[in-house]
């Protein structure tokens, strides 16, 4: 037996290790390590799956009810002039009074489903926490404020007509009309969600992009509006973009499969 093999069979020798020279891990041991990697990641792909199926379900359910509630005076209930009488706006709110009301439930219930929507992005994109994040918040919050505000006033509006009180009536009509520019001159919830998912891997990179410009679009048509008409026209187009923006990033939730 030779030198070599003599100290191979000595245990001490054996288990010897030059000082400095880590082990390799075997193949066993790097196996359970991606095992363990897969479980875990599969486990809260598992746990979010609810969360994006809700965020979708709250980004589509609000943008049908703001597209409804938008569109109605085109094919619901023609509103009256600026210009229109007393007796003529008194006869629009008993013509419509309904669907008035129904109109006013879906601006509510389409504004807070956006904000949840718009919120659970930041949330699920862990950037609640940053400061484009909680100017998400703030921007939510006013959009919700001024919603609330505007339909005070059309159900006020409603009201002081069943009541008799015909000039209260017309003041509000006159006070909820002044919200399309004020709608206009918030911040922007689409510009700061934008800003706010960039460099995020909730959404593919062009979603922010896209978000952004059609938040700094809607900026510059809210101050143009003030001085011409057409500027508020415009505004439709930018709102429907805004919608298929909406829906396109909510299925896109739904087949997102990390």
């Amino acid at each position: 037996m030779s030198y070599t093999s003599q100290l191979q069979n000595v245990p001490m020798v054996r288990n010897c290790r030059a000082p400095g020279i880590i082990p390799a891990p075997s193949k066993h041991a790097i196996g359970k390590k991606e095992r363990l990697y897969l479980k875990i990641k599969n486990s809260n792909m598992l746990s979010q799956r609810p969360y994006l199926l809700l965020t979708a379900a709250c980004g589509i359910l609000g943008t049908i009810a703001l597209t409804v509630y938008f569109s109605a005076p085109f094919w619901l209930m023609p509103l009256p002039q600026p210009t229109a009488t007393t007796e003529e706006i008194i006869a629009f709110g008993t013509k419509y009074h309904t669907i008035i009301l129904w109109d006013t439930w879906l601006q509510q219930i389409g504004s807070t489903l956006s904000v949840i929507f718009a919120l659970a992005l930041v949330h699920l994109a862990s950037v609640s926490q940053t400061f484009a994040g909680r100017l998400v918040l703030l921007a939510s919050a006013v959009i919700l404020v001024l919603s609330l505000s505007e339909g005070t006033f059309v159900l006020a509006a409603v009201q002081a007509g069943e009541n008799g009180h015909y000039q209260s009536s017309v003041t509000c009509v006159d006070l909820a009309s002044v919200f399309i520019h004020i709608f206009l001159l918030a911040p922007s919830l689409f510009l700061l969600l934008g800003l706010a998912l960039r460099r995020t891997s909730i959404l593919p990179n062009a979603f922010p992009l896209i978000a952004i410009i059609l938040g700094i679009l809607f900026q510059i048509l809210g101050v143009a509006g003030l001085f011409s008409n057409t500027a508020l026209l415009i505004v439709i187009f930018v709102l429907l973009a805004q919608n298929v923006w909406t829906l396109a990033a909510s299925i896109t939730l739904i087949l997102r499969k990390q």
